[in-house]
């Protein structure tokens, strides 16, 4: 697995479709949400732990995202096709 070690991240280095914002104030990242008009919210303990979030998943791997999947299966993927 890559090391991704970047002290911050901006939104030019995300590739998830479903990030919608990011606060290193409220040490936070903000997702479309499994409902037409809703966003998710996930707040972590301390910025450290969002970065290595935000490496692992939104600039990265985000299919293997928990948000990621969610969304997905919830309002995308069609009947039938495989996750």
């Amino acid at each position: 697995m890559a090391s991704y070690k970047k002290i911050c991240w901006t939104m030019a280095d995300v590739k998830c479709p479903f990030y919608k914002k990011d606060s290193r104030q409220e040490r936070s990242i903000s997702c479309e949400g499994f409902d037409r008009d809703s966003t998710v919210e996930t707040r972590f303990k301390n910025l450290e732990l969002r970065e290595k979030h935000m490496g692992r998943y939104c600039v990265a791997r985000f299919k293997l995202c928990p948000i990621y999947k969610s969304t997905y299966d919830t309002k995308y993927r069609e009947d039938g096709e495989e996750a």
